[in-house]
């Protein structure tokens, strides 16, 4: 979590004689110097060079960053972006979250037309993350946070994932005993199959004709094994319900109107957990896929400096703390995973690589193969 300041109305009064402003005014200097030990006297943190400073100052003069999410978990933004504006308090954040591929066709086309757009852009999204880096539409920058990542979260400097989040089985337990969901993901076929007329409209999916995010999961489900037709032919037995994004999944699940949600970003089940203890969320024992939010530095940023501290924080250990804590794994090796991802077996994992290799579902002609026979799994016709 963001490094938040003790107030003296967090204090009791202590019988024996010390008043809460005693405590505040003794122990409250020494409190923020502690705070503040991983940062230099100059205000910038141990592991950057002294020339960050002229990043830093540059900054200062643009006074601003326009950011563009795809990220859905209001109360992890909240908290990233007041840590931010603590630490550089001179930059005004201006943030818009909205869908994967809306976003992507706006910023498109404010380009196209000369407006200014963001600065910065960051998405679950992560093949048309990598369309823009490959139309040339991201800047270069290596962070100086770049050392403590691996090799699959960033691509030739212009593309930097920013969190590690495992995609799983959801269900309601109000609906479904433990005993009964499936730990597999040919269990879980086999669940639809053997149940069908139980589970009739009771399954939910992401729908990859209205879901970027949906596309890319479910091709990522099919370069892991060719047997995930017959999964998705088992959809079309259930009438599975098709959604836009786990959000949506996951509010229809919390009412009972579908039971089960196939692959849910589980950090959003994670949070919303919270609130629903119902909610149960399943790593499943034979694969899971990893996937990341995947930021860039647009090329034609008017902000271009704020943009570069903003990336940094997000990769520091501040930054990947906050993020963690609304269970979005981070991608340092020197944080730890979310309690619940210990559950996870790490040679089951299928990290979702930034890099070319993601244009392949954005081909015209692969695309529309994938998605003919997903609707003939749909319908019941394969």
């Amino acid at each position: 979590m963001a490094t938040r300041l003790i107030g003296s109305d967090l204090l009791p009064s202590l019988s024996w004689g010390i008043t809460r402003d005693h405590i505040v005014s003794r122990f409250f200097p020494l409190l923020a110097m502690l705070m503040v030990v991983s940062l230099r006297a100059d205000g910038l943190a141990w592991d950057y060079p002294q020339s960050y400073r002229s990043i830093v100052e540059a900054a200062r003069q643009e006074r601003e960053l326009i950011i563009y999410s795809v990220v859905h978990a209001d109360a992890a933004v909240a908290d990233l972006l007041a840590a931010f504006r603590q630490r550089y308090p001179f930059i005004h954040v201006s943030n818009t979250d909205g869908d994967g591929a809306r976003t992507y066709r706006r910023f498109k086309r404010e380009i196209a037309e000369g407006r200014r757009s963001a600065d910065f852009i960051w998405s679950s999204a992560m093949d048309l993350q990598e369309k823009l880096i490959n139309d040339g539409l991201s800047q270069a920058y290596p962070s100086p946070q770049k050392p403590s990542l691996p090799t699959w979260a960033h691509w030739q400097d212009l593309g930097y994932g920013v969190t590690q989040e495992p995609i799983a089985f959801v269900y309601n337990s109000r609906y479904l005993a433990p005993d009964e969901m499936p730990r597999t993901h040919a269990g879980l076929r086999a669940l639809l199959e053997k149940k069908k007329d139980r589970l009739a409209g009771r399954l939910a999916v992401y729908d990859p004709e209205r879901s970027e995010v949906g596309m890319l999961l479910l091709s990522q489900d099919m370069r892991v094994t060719r047997d995930s037709w017959n999964l998705f032919d088992a959809f079309g037995l259930v009438a599975a319900r098709g959604y836009s994004t786990s959000r949506d999944m996951l509010l229809n699940i919390v009412k009972g109107d579908q039971w089960i949600g196939y692959d849910v970003i589980a950090s959003y089940a994670m949070d919303m957990q919270r609130t629903h203890p119902e909610l149960v969320v399943v790593y499943p024992d034979d694969y899971v896929l990893m996937l990341s939010r995947v930021a860039i530095i647009t090329a034609n940023a008017h902000h271009p400096n704020s943009a570069k501290l903003f990336l940094d924080f997000m990769l520091s250990r501040e930054g990947q703390t906050i993020l963690k804590n609304y269970g979005m794994g981070s991608v340092r090796a020197d944080i730890g995973v979310p309690k619940d991802q210990l559950r996870i077996n790490p040679r089951r994992t299928q990290a979702i690589r930034i890099g070319p290799g993601l244009l392949s579902g954005l081909d015209s002609l692969i695309r529309a193969q994938f998605l003919r026979r997903w609707r003939e799994a749909r319908s019941g016709r394969s």
